[in-house]
């Protein structure tokens, strides 16, 4: 039974600016939460508002949180289905806040059974290769970026586009060159093309042999994205357009991407964005599961679906790579460019309380 919900308001400072074509942050901001049990357990999770993605807010997350604490206390956290019951009838949306409770009931599952969260879920890898995302810098900052991520072993490059087509071109054109053949190379418009833009850059960098184009167009331009993907000898991935199961099945059923990016902050955690993964699985559409700026507690989270599950085919799970303080215990562990977590049960990792308190956010 569940005997509070707490939750912890925490920023740290970035050890370098993070930019894309919608904003750049130089602070990690996320909220961490904890749920206890009347037995002693404690399952923990990570809320992050991402605005320019779903809208929410800090006072959002926050308001979200304090309603959903008083709709489970006193329930049994194991019937997760009926607490997300519970939590849509008291908070409309809010689904980056609902992301932190719904992974903290997971851990509290793992720990219960004994089992790590990428058995419960299906228990598909050990291990699996992560791309590192080369922002939206200067040539020497992706220069930089480049080669820091080669020496790490990393496999895979996520390459950060909207500088226009010929400095993009540029940039797609040195990552390659950099990594060379055995080092993938995709690429990530976060919604800064037209249509027609895209299909143009698109065609002009094919000889790049870039695994996708993540997002091209804006997110609510689906027959955009549909036009890209009929005409584009890259396969296209929708990550902005699509947060929950219903849009997943919206894309689907138009045909508007040949892949989708899972993201647990945008589909409300692992159970929601388990639907998504098997929904995109029927159709026939591979899944990359990605990240914004977080802590590894929703990283790792992440990484046991991705685990877990044969039709998560990429993950872009770096966000806690630039955090320049660790709030965690085990967990994660990157090798060799592949992912893997500790096999304890549950999430597999400890919080540091007394750091998490040291990093707490000034309430505004």
């Amino acid at each position: 039974m569940i005997e509070r919900l707490d939750y912890y308001h925490v920023r740290i400072p970035l050890s370098r600016m993070f930019r894309t074509s919608m904003g750049s942050t130089g602070t990690y901001n996320g909220f961490l939460v904890n749920i206890r049990t009347d037995d002693g357990l404690d399952g923990w999770g990570e809320s992050i508002p991402p605005k320019r993605i779903t809208g929410e807010t800090d006072g959002s997350v926050r308001a979200a949180l304090d309603m959903i604490r008083e709709a489970v206390k006193g329930k049994d956290e194991t019937s997760i289905e009926l607490l997300w019951e519970l939590m849509e009838k008291r908070v409309k949306g809010s689904y980056a806040a609902k992301c932190g409770v719904d992974v903290a009931l997971w851990d509290i599952m793992g720990k219960r059974a004994g089992m790590p969260i990428c058995r419960l879920a299906g228990g598909y890898r050990d291990s699996m290769h992560t791309s590192f995302t080369v922002d939206l810098g200067s040539m020497e900052e992706e220069e930089e970026q480049l080669n820091e991520y080669i020496s790490m072993g990393i496999h895979a490059l996520k390459i950060k586009l909207g500088h226009g087509i010929r400095e993009d071109y540029e940039r797609v054109k040195r990552a390659r060159q950099k990594g060379g053949e055995d080092v993938a190379v995709y690429v990530d418009f976060n919604q800064s093309y037209t249509p027609k833009k895209a299909l143009e850059l698109s065609e002009s960098i094919h000889k790049f042999e870039i695994e996708f184009l993540e997002q091209p167009v804006r997110a609510a331009d689906l027959d955009g994205l549909k036009f890209v993907r009929e005409r584009s000898s890259i396969p296209v991935m929708a990550d902005e357009s699509v947060h929950g199961p219903e849009d997943a099945v919206r894309i689907i059923g138009m045909g508007a991407a040949d892949m989708l990016n899972m993201k647990l902050v945008k589909a409300g955690g692992i159970s929601r964005g388990k639907r998504i993964i098997e929904l995109a699985e029927s159709a026939g559409l591979p899944v990359m599961i990605g990240c914004t700026v977080e802590s590894r507690v929703g990283i790792t989270a992440a990484a046991h679906l991705a685990l877990g599950l044969k039709n998560v085919h990429y993950t872009d799970l770096d966000g806690y790579h630039s955090l320049s303080k660790e709030l965690t215990k085990d967990g994660l562990r990157l090798t060799a460019g592949e992912h893997e977590v500790s096999g304890k049960p549950g999430l597999g990792l400890t919080v540091d309380l007394d750091r998490v308190k040291e990093q707490l956010a000034k309430v505004t």
